[in-house]
C-alpha cells in the first residue's frame, strides 16, 4: 500500500512513519512525483490551506483522502464536503477510539440525567505549539452535544490549555445548578494512537470494506419496525419493507432492489463473523466451543446484511453496544428470516436503560438456537453448568424438586409424569390446590401432545413461542396431558427461551411443571437469594425435597409470562405479561378482551391476592402515610426526595427497567420490617399494564 503523506516531517507524520510497518510504503506528499507512482491514498496532517491543496491532488488522481488536520472553517469544510460527493474522505478532528467512547459517554449521561444539566464545561489541553484553540476535538465534542440535545439550552463554558508537551487532554464537566454531577476525560499518552487510527481508516477507504455506514431505524412496542442501512463506500442500501428485506445496489432504482433472506443454518458447516475491534476471551472461547468452519472480521451493521443475505450463520456479541448501533440490522435481519436475541433467548428489546446491550446473539434462519450456544456465550465455567445440569435431571427423575432459572422468574420444577412431583410443588409452595401448573415443553412439537390447538394458538406461538407466552388449550385426551393438567379440562403451556431451562427440557425428554420458585401468594423469584429467603436453609419439608437450584443470576424479564387463552377465534388476555396486549391486538388487527373476573382458575396469576410482601402495598400514592416506605418511578416530588427507605424502579421513566427490578424492590423494601409500602402511579401503557397488575394483587385486601 502506497501512502502519499502530507504533513511528512511534522511531529504527526514522525508518528505514522513509526506506526507504518513493512506493508505500508510512504511517501512526502510535496516531493513525491504523484503522478507518476499513484499512491492509494493520501494522508494530511498539515495546515487548513494546504489541505485545500491535498484535496485538489486527490480530486485529480481520483483517490481517497483522510484528513486529520485541525483548525478548519466553515470554507475549508464546505470545499471538503464538496469534494466527498466525488471521492473517498474521512474527515475527524481526532482518530483515537477513546475520545469516541468519551462522546459515547457523554451522550449516554446526558440521555439519562438530561433533566438534571444545566451547563457543560470543555476543557482541552495541549502543548505549547498547538495554534488552534479550542482545539477540533473539543468543537467536535461540543458540536455532537449541540446536534443531539438542542432542545436543552445548555450552557457551554469552553476552555483551553497550553503548556509543556502534552499530546492532548479532554475533559467534559456536566453540570446542575449546584454541582458538577459527573467528569469524563480522555488522555492521549502519545500521538501513536492518532497515528494508528488514521492508518486503519486509510486502509477501510483503499479496500472500501464495510465498515461506515449509515443507520436509520423505528422503534415500536420495543421492537424496531423499520430498518435502513447505507454504506457510502459502495453505494450500497439494505433495508426492509412489506415484512421483507430487500437490498439496492449503486446505480439502481428502488423498484430494482431485491429481496434477500437468511439461508437455514447448517450446523456442521457453521459460518460466523465478529468485530474489527471488538474481540474478548469471552468471544474466543465461544469460537473455540462452536468450531465454526469460517470466521469473518467486519466491521459496522454490515454484520446484520451479511446474516440477512445468507452468507454468514451467526454474529456472536461479547461487549457492550448501544441500541442505535443495532436497531436497524435488527430489524433487516428480522425481515430475512433470522432475529438478534439475548442471553436468555428473548428477542433484543429497545428503549433499555442507557440504551444500552449486552450479550447477544445475531443469527439466521433456524427454528432453535443450541442452548449450548448461548450457555456458554455467557457462562464462563461450563463445566460447573453442566455438573448442575445433569445433576438436577437425576433429581427430577427421582420425584425430587429442582429450582432452575427461566426468562421470566425462577422456576420451581417438578418432572411431569409423577403425581408424586407434582404433589410435591403444592406442598412445598402451600399453594392452592385450585391454582393450576404450567406445563413447560422444549418446543411446540412436543406440547401438541398435549393441548388441543386452535388457529389462534397457532398464530401466537408461531410468533411468541420460545418465549414469555402460556397459552391456555383443551386438555387432549391422553393419560400424561390429564397428569399435566391436573385433571382439568384446560391446559396451561409454555415453550420457555432460557438456554437452561431448554437444555433440562430438552435432555430430560419428559415436560416440566413449574410455578415461581417462592411461598404461595408471595413475591417471586428473579434471584437465587430470593429462593433462599423462602425455602430457608434446608430445601425441604415433610412432603417436599428441593433438592438442586441452579443460579444463572438475574432473570431478565422480571415478571411471570403472559397468559392467553387460545381456545377461541380470538385469544382472551387472563395475566398481563412482557408479551404486551398491543403486540397481541396488533397480531390479530382487533381488541382484546381481558376479562376481570373468573368462575373457574384456568391459568395460574388469576388470584385477588398475590405477588404480595409482608407489607400492606398501597397503589397510586401522592402523599406519605405513617410506617411506609417508597416505591418510585421516574422523577420522585420534592415533599418525597429525603424518604430515608425508598427505590426507584427507574429514575428515567423505563418500563423496561422497572419490570425487571419490580420484584427485587419489593422484597428490598419488605426486608425494612415497614408496616406499608406506597407506590408512585406507573404508566398504565406497554409492559406498564403488567406492572400495575401484579401491583394491584400485591395490594388486595379482603
Amino acid at each position: 500500500m502506497l501512502i502519499a503523506l502530507s504533513g511528512f516531517s511534522g511531529k504527526m507524520g514522525e508518528s505514522i512513519k513509526e506506526v507504518a510497518d513493512n506493508s505500508y510504503q510512504i511517501v512526502d506528499f510535496k516531493s513525491a512525483d504523484l503522478q507518476k507512482n499513484k499512491p492509494d491514498i493520501i494522508i494530511d496532517f498539515s495546515s487548513p490551506d494546504q489541505s485545500l491543496k491535498v484535496i485538489k491532488c486527490c480530486l485529480k488522481l481520483k483517490i481517497p483522502l483522510v484528513i486529520g488536520t485541525t483548525g478548519l472553517n466553515s470554507n475549508h469544510v464546505a470545499e471538503i464536503s464538496d469534494a466527498s460527493n466525488k471521492i473517498p474522505i474521512c474527515l475527524d478532528a481526532n482518530f483515537s477510539p477513546g475520545v469516541h467512547r468519551l462522546i459515547s459517554n457523554v451522550d449516554a449521561f446526558l440521555t439519562n440525567a438530561q433533566e438534571k444539566i444545566t451547563g457543560i464545561t470543555i476543557n482541552e489541553i495541549h502543548h505549547t505549539n498547538k495554534v488552534d484553540a479550542p482545539s477540533g476535538t473539543a468543537l467536535m465534542i461540543q458540536s455532537n452535544i449541540l446536534e443531539r440535545f438542542s432542545d436543552l439550552n445548555l450552557a457551554f463554558n469552553m476552555l483551553s490549555e497550553r503548556k509543556g508537551d502534552v499530546y492532548g487532554i479532554h475533559q467534559v464537566s456536566l453540570l446542575s445548578n449546584e454541582s458538577i454531577l459527573c467528569t469524563f476525560e480522555h488522555k492521549a499518552e502519545n500521538r501513536i494512537i492518532f497515528a494508528d487510527g488514521a492508518i486503519k481508516v486509510a486502509e477501510l477507504l483503499i479496500n472500501k470494506r464495510p465498515n461506515f455506514t449509515v443507520n436509520f431505524a423505528l422503534i415500536k412496542h420495543n421492537s424496531p419496525i423499520f430498518g435502513l442501512i447505507a454504506q457510502p463506500t459502495t453505494g450500497t442500501i439494505w433495508y426492509n419493507f412489506n415484512n421483507k428485506a430487500w437490498r439496492l445496489d449503486k446505480g439502481q432504482n428502488f423498484k430494482d432492489s431485491q429481496i434477500i433472506q437468511c439461508t437455514e443454518i447448517n450446523y456442521k458447516k457453521l459460518k460466523t463473523l465478529s468485530s474489527f475491534n471488538h474481540r474478548s476471551k469471552e468471544l474466543e472461547d465461544w469460537m473455540s466451543f462452536v468450531k465454526p468452519i469460517s470466521d469473518q472480521n467486519v466491521g459496522s451493521s454490515i454484520k446484520f446484511c451479511y446474516l440477512a443475505e445468507g452468507k454468514v450463520d451467526f454474529y456472536p456479541r461479547t461487549s457492550p453496544t448501544m441500541e442505535w448501533d443495532i436497531a436497524a440490522g435488527h430489524s433487516i435481519l428480522k425481515s430475512a428470516g433470522g432475529n438478534v436475541i439475548s442471553d436468555s433467548g428473548i428477542e433484543i428489546k429497545y428503549g433499555k436503560t442507557k440504551f444500552q446491550n449486552d450479550i447477544f446473539l445475531a443469527h439466521g434462519k433456524t427454528q432453535n438456537i443450541p442452548n449450548t450456544f448461548l450457555i456458554k456465550l455467557k457462562n464462563k465455567n461450563y463445566n460447573s453448568y453442566k455438573k448442575d445440569l445433569d445433576d438436577s435431571i437425576t433429581e427430577l427423575k427421582k420425584e425430587n424438586l429442582v429450582v432452575f432459572p427461566t426468562e421470566t422468574v425462577y422456576g420451581l420444577g417438578a418432572i411431569g409424569n409423577s403425581k408424586k412431583a407434582i404433589k410435591s410443588i403444592y406442598n412445598a409452595k402451600n399453594r392452592p390446590s385450585n391454582n393450576p401448573l404450567i406445563a413447560h415443553t422444549f418446543n411446540k412439537k412436543e406440547a401438541e401432545k398435549y393441548g388441543e390447538f386452535t388457529r389462534t394458538g397457532n398464530i401466537l406461538t408461531e410468533r411468541y413461542w420460545p418465549g414469555p407466552l402460556t397459552i391456555i388449550l383443551q386438555t387432549k385426551k391422553n393419560n400424561l396431558a390429564k397428569l399435566l393438567s391436573q385433571g382439568k379440562s384446560t391446559i396451561a403451556i409454555r415453550v420457555p427461551s432460557h438456554p437452561v431451562a431448554r437444555d433440562l427440557l430438552e435432555q430430560i425428554k419428559i415436560p416440566i411443571l413449574a410455578p415461581s420458585a417462592n411461598k404461595s401468594g408471595g413475591v417471586s423469584p428473579t434471584e437465587i437469594n430470593h429462593v433462599k429467603e423462602d425455602f430457608g436453609p434446608k430445601f425441604r419439608g415433610k412432603d417436599w425435597n428441593l433438592s438442586k437450584i441452579i443460579d444463572y443470576g438475574s432473570c431478565e424479564v422480571g415478571i411471570e409470562s403472559t397468559v392467553v387463552d387460545c381456545r377461541g377465534d380470538l385469544p382472551i388476555i387472563l395475566r398481563h405479561g412482557y408479551i404486551t396486549s398491543e403486540m397481541i391486538s396488533n397480531i390479530f388487527n382487533s381488541d382484546i378482551l381481558v376479562p376481570q373476573d373468573f368462575d373457574e382458575f384456568i391459568s395460574p396469576g388469576l388470584m385477588k391476592s398475590h405477588y404480595s410482601p409482608k407489607a400492606n402495598v398501597y397503589i397510586n400514592q401522592k402523599s406519605k402515610i405513617d410506617d411506609s416506605a417508597w416505591l418510585f418511578f421516574g422523577n420522585v416530588p420534592k415533599t418525597l426526595q429525603k424518604e430515608k427507605i425508598m427505590f426507584n424502579l427507574s429514575p428515567s421513566g423505563n418500563l423496561l427497567q422497572a419490570c425487571n427490578l419490580l420484584y427485587s424492590a419489593l422484597r428490598y423494601l419488605d426486608s425494612f420490617g415497614v408496616k406499608n409500602i406506597q407506590v408512585m402511579p406507573i404508566p398504565m401503557k406497554g409492559i406498564g399494564i403488567a406492572i400495575n397488575d401484579r401491583l394491584r394483587r400485591a395490594s388486595y385486601q379482603n
